[in-house]
């Protein structure tokens, strides 16, 4: 080349060629790399050079990007390369600064960057930002579409939205932290000011929150506005007295707490004539409150909540909720699920008396060692907890975090394994842009799932969609096994009610 060409380093000696393939390890397609030198007077090679050194510096990254401007990711490659619209132009001059570039070296590498995430995603996705290639494996790829819907839907900027969703992905902030390498602070006040955001404006708790009559933003099982709901004080739960008086006669739900354990004892609900008056007040205080083993059986949780606080000492407690939409059959006993669901996610196991366990009868050791020995039993015999990542889009194959078949058509049944047992979904594909709109028709459980799948098919019109997993490490104990489906089952369907605002239209 003569003297006149245009180099891309500062430094001549900086020009020379690699010995081997001077692509490897370059961001940016050998193609577009080759019509960019030619567009700028410069060596193919000593482009490839300059971009490969982009990659390794700390300029161009995650962290750089997400620190100070407000990127959009917009697609990922199959290697781990993130493709980001970003309004970052002096990135370009610090990289120009810390590798030795040209002038024209740092305008060809940047259109380079600009050209590989324009032939990605398209002209109409750039607009007037640039594109960046930037290194992040551990980005969740089916996140971005998301991402860009949250975007479009809301007054977010692009890093509040793509922190937001990842939240949906990933089970913490320190997650969040890691995968764009960014201080965990940011993260927590981005989440904080989503969750603002979300409380002021009902098209952004349209789209940020859920559809339905609860809420994600108070997931502790014991605060007072636990998932949205207007939960009553807590009442000692011997003082059958007070709560036959002050409990409403309306249908609704309940929940109850032991003053020394963490998460809940129980989560019920009524549609009795008596509403929860009589559930709580009639039944299950009753039950709590006297040794008689016939007064007892008017709620079978009693017995199991006596035993504790003989066992443990402490007391137990009450509070009930009582929503409009409570005395709807099927959304009460939705909300159920969804209160047990997001009391195992948030705790890490179920109720410790749902489903007429009887924890106490496990204790062996002293009072002092009681309370400890309640909380290993809890853990220990609630079957595994699912990811929840993601959990907005309830027909994902990776729904929950779980490793869901391939969806087919019911007619395709025969072409799974049907060994073992197994958790299942069916559904009508709806046309819709936005796959947080689908929603189930039927799910459960099932230990012969090929006879569920047929009976299915029989029993709905149309060519609706399946898909299945396998469902491990259940207990060999007939009893314990069936309870261990009973709460997959709660977290399926708690899942999706959260997710739709709806129950799944088989089911209740």
């Amino acid at each position: 080349m003569d003297e006149n060409v245009c180099h891309v380093f500062l430094d001549p000696d900086s020009n020379s060629s690699y010995v081997g393939d001077p692509f490897v390890g370059v961001p940016v397609s050998q193609d577009i790399v080759e019509a960019v030198a030619t567009q700028y007077h410069m060596e193919a090679d000593s482009l490839a050079r300059a971009l490969r050194e982009v990659r390794s510096t700390s300029v161009i990254n995650v962290e750089t990007l997400f620190t100070s401007f407000d990127p959009l990711p917009v697609s990922q490659s199959d290697d781990g390369l993130l493709y980001v619209l970003a309004e970052a132009d002096e990135c370009w001059d610090t990289v120009a600064d810390r590798i030795g570039l040209t002038d024209d070296g740092r305008d060809a590498v940047a259109t380079a960057h600009n050209r590989q995430v324009r032939m990605v995603v398209g002209d109409d996705r750039i607009r007037d930002s640039g594109g960046f290639v930037v290194p992040c494996s551990e980005f969740p790829t089916a996140a971005i579409d998301d991402i860009a819907a949250v975007v479009d839907k809301t007054r977010l900027t692009n890093r509040q939205a793509t922190m937001w969703i990842l939240s949906q992905y990933v089970p913490n902030s320190d997650a969040i932290a890691q995968i764009l390498s960014v201080p965990e602070s940011i993260v927590q006040s981005e989440l904080a000011t989503v969750d603002q955001a979300t409380r002021r404006s009902a098209a952004e708790t349209r789209t940020l929150d859920v559809p339905g009559p609860l809420t994600r933003l108070e997931p502790d099982p014991q605060d007072s506005t636990w998932m949205g709901l207007d939960w009553s004080r807590w009442f000692d739960l011997r003082d059958w007295k007070t709560l036959r008086k002050e409990l409403p006669r309306r249908p609704g739900l309940y929940r109850v707490r032991h003053t020394e354990l963490p998460g809940l004892m129980y989560v019920g609900e009524s549609g009795a004539e008596g509403g929860v008056r009589q559930r709580v007040g009639l039944g299950l205080s009753a039950g709590v409150a006297t040794s008689d083993q016939q007064t007892g059986d008017k709620h079978g949780a009693a017995r199991p909540l006596q035993r504790i606080t003989e066992t443990a000492g402490g007391k137990m407690e009450v509070s009930v909720t009582t929503p409009p939409i409570s005395s709807n059959r099927r959304h009460r006993r939705a909300i159920e699920a969804t209160l047990v669901a997001i009391c195992r996610r948030e705790i890490g196991w179920t109720p410790m008396v749902q489903l007429n366990r009887e924890p106490a009868e496990h204790v062996n050791g002293s009072d002092s060692e009681s309370l400890r020995e309640l909380r290993d039993i809890a853990e220990q015999f609630s079957y595994t907890v699912p990811l929840w990542q993601p959990w907005r889009n309830v027909t994902s194959q990776q729904w929950l975090g779980l490793n869901w078949s391939k969806s087919r058509p019911l007619s395709e049944r025969d072409m799974i394994d049907s060994s073992g047992v197994h958790a299942f979904r069916v559904w009508r594909e709806y046309e819709t842009e936005d796959p947080w709109g689908q929603t189930v028709q039927e799910m459960g459980t099932t230990g012969s799932i090929s006879s569920r799948l047929f009976k299915l098919q029989n029993e709905y019109y149309g060519d609706l969609r399946f898909s299945v997993v396998a469902l491990d490490r259940l207990s060999s104990d007939t009893l314990r096994r069936s309870r261990e489906l009973s709460e997959v089952r709660q977290d399926l369907i708690g899942a999706h009610y959260l997710a739709t605002g709806t129950p799944p239209e088989g089911q209740f």
